[in-house]
């Protein structure tokens, strides 16, 4: 069963994911309607059908690509399926927008080399086992081991570095462990 979305909603979400740089196409914008009236998350099948109400030449990769893009930016949730289909929704609240934060994605990258780079160095390891907790970190510190969880890989404490020669850096600043 659906409940058509109110006009205000759409709006608001409308200028959400243009806040987020999305553009809000025909078929977008029917999708978004779609998942405003879902009560319960959908896979992306159920999703098509029910944008085709609003937007009968919908196609399944535009709704695929658009669902990406909307959890890429925060504005939806993915849920895996045990032996089914991804199922979608809307995020009640949103992240702060790009503009505010600067570019999240960019920022996820440049992270991910500096992980690569420490990695490279002695200072990082990629996750084998679970991860390792601080016991004491500086909240920035703290932040940067949760991206690095996220991202497969773990920072290791000042301790383990101590076979390198001549450490970078960077290694004083990891011994707050």
């Amino acid at each position: 069963m659906h409940h058509p979305a109110s006009e205000p909603d759409r709006a608001d979400w409308q200028a959400r994911c243009a806040a987020h740089g999305l553009s809000m196409t025909a078929p977008r914008r029917a999708i978004l309607a779609a998942l405003l009236e879902l009560e319960q998350p959908g896979d992306a099948v159920t999703l098509l059908q029910a944008t085709k109400r609003h937007h009968p030449g919908a196609q399944i990769g535009t709704v695929y690509r658009f669902l990406r893009e909307l959890e890429r930016a925060g504005l939806a949730r993915a849920w895996a399926q045990p032996h089914g289909r991804m199922r979608w929704q809307l995020q009640a609240t949103a992240p702060p927008t790009p503009s505010a934060t600067g570019e999240v994605h960019g920022l996820l990258q440049q992270v991910q080399t500096l992980l690569r780079e420490l990695d490279r160095l002695g200072l990082a390891e990629s996750l084998l086992a679970p991860p390792v907790v601080p016991r004491q970190a500086g909240h920035a510190l703290e932040l940067l081991g949760r991206i690095a969880e996220q991202l497969g890989y773990q920072l290791l404490p000042a301790a383990a570095t101590s076979s390198i020669h001549e450490p970078p850096t960077l290694a004083p600043s990891f011994s707050a462990y």
